[in-house]
């Protein structure tokens, strides 16, 4: 039988490998980008909740995201794309939605709107705020209108 200093050890021991693990999936999350989106043009993108390799039990592990490219014919391109880069970070996400974004950078405007077929329409204000942080000299918008 463990005295009760003998327990504490082991604890503490378990405890500080938790704390270094959540610090490096914390790490790892501070390292991702909130925006990545292409510099002009009228394009799909998807907003993305990314976290540790289990779903988290609290909102500070959990980092939203907004990627949109021209490239991206589908959603789920720019999706599968941006999954296999957080899971090469060991880290696991999840499409929250998508629409589509109008980005003009000559008159430093962004206009957030319509939806995914495939993963429902995102949070079109919750883009909008990543998208201020970045772009803090644009004027950025957002409606429920368009495809």
């Amino acid at each position: 039988m463990r005295t009760a200093l003998e327990a504490r050890r082991v604890f503490g021991g378990i405890s500080v490998v938790c704390a270094r693990v959540f610090s490096m999936a914390s790490d790892k999350l501070a390292s991702i980008p909130e925006v990545d989106i292409d510099s002009d043009g009228t394009f799909k993108y998807v907003l993305i909740k990314v976290y540790g390799a289990k779903k988290p039990s609290s909102p500070e592990e959990v980092k939203t995201i907004v990627r949109g490219f021209k490239w991206g014919e589908y959603h789920g391109n720019i999706y599968d794309k941006t999954m296999e880069e957080v899971q090469s970070l060991g880290l696991d996400s999840e499409c929250v939605g998508g629409g589509r974004i109008k980005h003009d950078a000559a008159a430093k405007k962004i206009h957030v709107y319509g939806y995914s077929q495939g993963f429902g329409k995102a949070d079109h204000e919750v883009a909008v705020g990543l998208l201020k942080k970045k772009y803090t000299d644009y004027s950025i918008s957002c409606s429920d209108e368009g495809y």
